[in-house]
């Protein structure tokens, strides 16, 4: 259970910052048309690009080398900053000097070339607080990752939120984000500062290139493969398609709203079972509790998505619930990644990584181009589905082969049939009280299936006797 008790803190955090987000879509969906929520999400596209490309998979090698070597990390750490900053400033000034020419491949104006810089520096700042992010994570410091998390996003939200108000439009956005970005890494320099160790040494970079640079690739596919429909869609279609579509998004980000805890989690709880040797022993169980409950979310979101898209989203936006189901679907396969894929980190061979998800986001951009002068944005959202399916399947095979784990495929299939009926339902149902009876059967059948109710009762069975000893502890003390 130790997963899930990190996950728990972790979710403070991230949930907290996320649900930030979720709970304010009624004000900045009413502060910002469609068009400019189109045009604002093209712009985290390209923030997120930089700050992949900056970090340089620095962030990723903090990971594994931070939890390995011990005796080291303090100079792993040094590398880390000291090869984000170099990148930072050179990334930086290229984005200066050519930010007309990029304005026109982002946004098809050339005269958004500061507009398009800001953003640059979005993605830096960014960069510089994953990496911060990253080092907590890799140490389970798991309230200094709660507090700066939320330092972040509130930050950041509140600054936005009042620029949009006087009329700073997207702008005021990326200007909030910025500040919130480098004001929490300030903050806790002298953390930074604290656990660096000199000189770094030409033996210290070239282990973490090595293994950060794949998953660095990986990651710059990764972003093109998660944000590319939008960009895609505002090229193909227009800017208020990619609005309306990123409103279904974040309603159908539910489901990534809770994978992300775990994923924060499970990163550092890999290696660490890995080095106990208790990582396939472990691996089974994981499977089985990750697609219960990600099963439970998915289902519970699709089938209210109707409610909660029209509860969430202002006016402007309508046509994007019709794919929110398919969203929530994708979420919910990428929750699976997740675990599908630990052996092949665990046994370095991370290079097989950027070739799977480079395969699948080229099936994405190729069906996008395909579908979306088509059907739109549901051109987008199937291709979404189609190009997950893939690349699930190739890292399902790809760990398997490197980590063979006995995965209780019964327990798996019957999640993931779940959400295929919440889907079939919720597009073919309209009364709301025959997709809450669907919802309820639905929910039982899962939890019955992944037996989460026995991890439910052992896990309040285990805590009451940790209580119990602990009172008896204090007593005899006492």
């Amino acid at each position: 259970m130790s997963l899930w008790r990190k996950s728990a803190g972790y979710a403070v955090g991230r949930g907290i910052a996320s649900a930030m987000i979720f709970l304010l879509l009624p004000l900045l969906t009413r502060l910002m048309s469609a068009k400019e929520f189109g045009a604002w999400q093209v712009l985290a596209f390209w923030a997120a690009i930089i700050t992949v490309l900056v970090q340089f998979g620095a962030d990723q090698a903090l990971f594994k080398f931070f939890v390995v070597d011990r005796e080291q990390r303090g100079k792993y750490l040094s590398a880390a900053f000291a090869l984000i900053f170099s990148i930072a400033i050179v990334v930086s000034i290229l984005c200066w000097f050519f930010r007309s020419e990029l304005a026109i491949l982002i946004l098809g104006n050339s005269t958004k070339g500061q507009l398009i810089f800001l953003t640059a520096l979005w993605g830096v700042s960014d960069a510089l607080f994953f990496t911060l992010a990253a080092l907590f994570q890799a140490q389970e410091y798991v309230k200094m990752f709660i507090l700066a998390d939320i330092m972040r996003a509130a930050l950041g939200y509140g600054i936005a939120i009042l620029l949009l108000i006087i009329g700073f439009s997207v702008r005021g956005v990326v200007i909030g984000w910025i500040a919130a970005g480098f004001a929490a890494f300030v903050l806790f320099t002298p953390e930074i500062v604290r656990q660096c160790k000199f000189p770094i040494g030409s033996g210290i970079f070239h282990p973490m290139l090595k293994y950060g640079f794949p998953l660095a690739i990986n990651m710059l596919i990764v972003k093109i493969f998660s944000f590319s429909d939008r960009w895609l869609l505002a090229r193909l279609a227009d800017f208020s398609a990619a609005g309306a579509y990123s409103a279904a998004v974040k309603i159908a980000g539910i489901v990534a709203m809770v994978v992300v805890p775990i994923r924060y989690a499970w990163v550092a709880r890999m290696f660490n079972m890995h080095r106990e040797n208790v990582l396939v022993e472990k691996m089974p169980i994981i499977w089985r509790q990750v697609s219960g409950i990600m099963a439970i979310v998915a289902v519970g979101t699709i089938l209210l998505s109707p409610e909660i898209f029209k509860l969430m989203i202002g006016p402007g936006y309508e046509t994007g619930l019709i794919v929110v189901p398919i969203l929530a679907v994708v979420y919910f396969l990428d929750a699976l990644m997740l675990i599908a894929d630990a052996g092949i980190y665990v046994s370095g061979k991370t290079v097989f990584v950027p070739i799977f998800t480079g395969f699948s986001a080229v099936i994405n951009i190729v069906l996008n181009i395909v579908l979306i002068p088509r059907y739109g944005i549901l051109g987008a959202a199937a291709s979404a589905l189609a190009a997950y399916s893939i690349l699930l399947f190739f890292g399902w095979r790809m760990g398997q082969f490197l980590m063979p784990v006995k995965i209780p495929y019964a327990k798996v299939f019957a999640s993931i049939f779940a959400v295929i009926a919440a889907t079939l339902a919720v597009v073919s149902v309209n009364s709301i009280v025959v997709r809450i009876i669907v919802l309820l059967i639905l929910l039982a059948a899962v939890v019955f299936v992944s037996a989460l109710d026995k991890d439910i009762f052992a896990f309040f069975a285990s805590r009451k006797e940790f209580l119990k000893n602990k009172q008896a502890n204090s007593g005899g003390n006492g």
